[in-house]
């Protein structure tokens, strides 16, 4: 083999450059791990809201007016095209 054949290995990425992308990926996924985590339900906690209680007394009485409307049948007919 003649020696203008040889050529070294040139890697097509800095192995910093690498190092930076795995690192920022394991970060990413251990960031979301961590926000499941904490943002998921506990079994510690209840799945149904607390109930809500109506109020026993009124403090001001309100007055009931009734109105009367008047209302017209329509009906409407759709034209085939």
């Amino acid at each position: 083999m003649s020696p203008d054949r040889r050529h070294t290995y040139k890697a097509p990425r800095d192995r910093r450059e690498v190092v930076i992308a795995v690192a920022a990926s394991s970060a990413v996924i251990v960031f979301t791990g961590v926000m499941v985590w904490v943002l998921g339900p506990h079994p510690d906690s209840s799945s149904s809201p607390p109930p809500i209680s109506a109020p026993t007394t009124t403090t001001k009485a309100t007055k009931v007016t009734s109105s009367t409307t008047t209302t017209r049948a329509t009906t409407s007919t759709t034209r085939g095209r």
